[in-house]
């Protein structure tokens, strides 16, 4: 049986879509799926679209369709879903990126005092954020930003009550139970603990891969020192595929 969906106008050309399905898996999959169906069916009208954790978000052009006809593509799309699919998403690896990282320092100004209050040392926080792969939930805002978690993560990380006007490029922050990086310097508001040397945004390539991941990849976080950041700068070397 097909997750139903609740519908929710957004201006005059856009629509929310959210996903209501029992669990949080079947929420996120159920999402995807329907994103990547969205844009498998290449609608006239799209404008854009992005998929959530368990809602969708449909910009549309308002000279070319209307709210009720975007809601009856999507239930039509939802309804066509093949449960064996969705639930294929939801356990899928998807692809892994190895991202070298610099913990603490410069790098990771809010490395300390995460540590502190989780009542940890950095070292041992470095470990947990090390342990196991996080898998990308959605890409979103700013340009091309990884929204990760993991399974071994359960610690809620306060954002900070001052946001920065700018975090460099390759920052790693967190912010609840979620991490992030920061593909471009911006301003924000999660705290940072490491910085990967690597380029996350490419774009003079293909607009449609501005970054390597999609929802459902892993990025496994490594620890790296000074001397291996400052070589990877160097070199300019991309975010890609672990071999």
């Amino acid at each position: 049986m097909a997750a139903r969906l609740h519908h929710r106008p957004y201006g005059d050309a856009g629509l929310l879509a959210g996903v209501l399905a029992e669990d949080y898996e079947s929420r996120w999959s159920t999402t995807q799926a329907l994103s990547a169906a969205v844009r498998d069916a290449h609608p006239s009208w799209l404008v854009d679209l992005v998929a959530t954790y368990d809602h969708l978000f449909v910009t549309f052009d308002p000279g070319l369709c209307d709210h009720a006809g975007v809601q009856a593509l999507l239930e039509q799309l939802n309804d066509a879903l093949e449960p064996s699919s969705v639930a294929a998403l939801g356990a899928s690896a998807g692809h892994t990126f190895e991202v070298p990282v610099l913990f603490g320092g410069e790098a990771g100004p809010d490395l300390d005092a995460v540590a502190t209050e989780l009542d940890l040392t950095a070292a041992a926080l470095v470990d947990r954020l090390t342990a196991a792969p996080w898998r990308v939930r959605f890409v979103a805002s700013p340009v091309g930003t990884p929204f990760t978690d993991t399974p071994t993560w359960d610690a809620a990380v306060a954002r900070m009550q001052v946001p920065r006007v700018a975090v460099p490029a390759g920052s790693i922050g967190l912010s609840g139970r979620q991490s992030i990086i920061y593909p471009v310097s911006s301003p924000g508001g999660w705290r940072l603990v490491g910085r990967t040397p690597l380029r996350v945004l490419d774009p003079t390539g293909d607009p449609d891969r501005l970054v390597p991941y999609r929802a459902g990849d892993r990025l496994e976080l490594v620890p790296i020192d000074g001397a291996r950041f400052a070589e990877l700068e160097t070199r300019g070397d991309r975010l890609g595929l672990e071999q």
